[in-house]
């Protein structure tokens, strides 16, 4: 007669408590998924456009070189005066002009200085971005990864278990072929196995479905073989401080982004105010063309220095109402920085609180499966020598198998929280 022995039962049933620091796979998965994600792509286009605009309002503060030209032809010539009393001055028929002037602003009110640092500004909100994009798209593929490898896990434990069930069968067969036990006890086990084939069958496809979500959002072709690691650790991570707030909110871009826009704001007040503010600026130019000096019909040169005041007076509250308009707009975004911090703190806490807790999970159900294993095999020994019924060890078996499943499903919960955290604190990155 053919026994289910114990060390038959640890060949089929082992398992460890495996910590680790982190699955080197994720900074792959990371590093493709910022490269590929086009939101990121997007991001970065806006920040070359920003940073653009930077040069562009530097130019400002250069002298500016500017060409005209015109050709007018007057079917009815234009009668010019003569210069002797008597006599009949010439028809003007072709007017032509070119000129050339350079100018260059020396007192602006602000404007200028201010509108650079707008637009540097509006750089700096915009290379945060890029890094809140990419810690976005970092958190999508780590739960991409993570349920891919669990779900990879869970396929190879059903199996496990599926192939235990099958050996417990064979062991039923004999002793219904020596007709010490009826077909009752095999139909049983043979209902729990093909419960355990569906079980594989359906884990499967969804395995390859998370394969194929993890490699849509890395770029790579869809049916690509998956590459994922067999098992999720057990992360291996440090306590922290009591700084975890302050320590998040130097890190965090979504607080760099905020500065920044309100730099902005207070930067486009002034630009606001500097349009009723005195402007002085000079140039010069040259002109060549018909009429030339003395109207005459002959094209000639001329020059021209030019001085330019202007002294805003008087516009009926326009500035106070436009520059208030503006520091609202400042006010606001004070006040979004704070809710930020807020929400940043809540965050930073919540995702702490619960990786601790995550780990006690882990803890327990890595117990609550020792527990499981050992029964599973007092379980057998007594089917062995007849103190139990096949059911008995059926359902052992079964227990066992869902004692797995938490314990898979709760790493799966402590990395996925590990993630969590470091999106928290803003430490989400491609490389180790």
């Amino acid at each position: 007669m053919k026994q289910f022995t114990f060390s038959m039962f640890l060949i089929l049933f082992s398992i460890s408590l495996v910590f680790g620091q982190q699955d080197t796979l994720i900074y792959k998965y990371r590093r493709l998924a910022v490269d590929y994600q086009q939101q990121i792509k997007m991001a970065q286009h806006n920040l070359a456009g920003a940073e653009s605009m930077v040069d562009a309002a530097k130019s400002d503060f250069l002298p500016k070189f500017d060409f005209y030209g015109g050709y007018t032809y007057m079917g009815v010539p234009i009668q010019m005066a003569s210069n002797t009393t008597g006599q009949v001055g010439s028809e003007l028929q072709n007017i032509y002009t070119m000129d050339l002037s350079v100018s260059q602003p020396i007192i602006t009110g602000g404007y200028l200085k201010n509108t650079r640092n707008v637009a540097q500004s509006k750089a700096e909100i915009m290379r945060s971005y890029v890094i809140l994009k990419e810690q976005d798209v970092m958190m999508g593929s780590d739960n991409y990864y993570w349920n891919a490898v669990a779900k990879k896990e869970i396929s190879t434990l059903l199996k496990e278990y599926r192939d235990a069930i099958g050996e417990f069968r064979k062991v039923i067969q004999d002793r219904v072929d020596e007709e010490v036990v009826g077909m009752n006890e095999l139909y049983q086990a043979e209902v729990r196995y093909n419960d355990a084939e569906y079980d594989v069958i359906s884990t499967e496809k969804d395995f390859m479905i998370s394969i194929m979500e993890l490699n849509r959002s890395t770029g790579l072709p869809i049916r690509t073989a998956p590459d994922v690691a067999d098992s999720l650790l057990v992360i291996n991570w440090l306590k922290a401080d009591n700084n975890l707030t302050d320590k998040a909110l130097k890190q965090r871009p979504e607080i760099d982004m905020l500065k920044n826009k309100i730099s902005m704001n207070s930067y486009n007040e002034k630009v606001t105010a500097s349009q009723y503010n005195p402007k002085f600026g000079v140039g010069v130019g040259g002109n060549w063309g018909a009429p030339s000096l003395g109207q005459s019909i002959d094209p000639g040169f001329n020059f021209n220095l030019q001085a330019k005041l202007a002294i805003p007076i008087y516009y009926w509250g326009k500035k106070k109402e436009e520059v208030f308009a503006s520091q609202q707009e400042t006010e606001v975004s004070k006040l979004e920085m704070e809710q930020t911090k807020d929400m940043i703190a809540l965050e930073v806490e919540t995702s702490y609180f619960n990786l601790e807790q995550t780990q006690r999970q882990v803890n327990f159900a890595f117990g609550a499966l020792d527990n499981a294993s050992k029964n599973v095999a007092v379980m057998l020994d007594r089917y062995n020598e007849g103190l139990s019924s096949v059911l008995e060890v059926l359902d052992a078996q079964l227990f066992w198998q869902k004692s797995y499943l938490n314990y898979i499903e709760s790493k799966y919960q402590l990395n996925m929280a590990y993630s969590s955290y470091l999106k928290a604190m803003g430490e989400l990155s491609i490389s180790q």
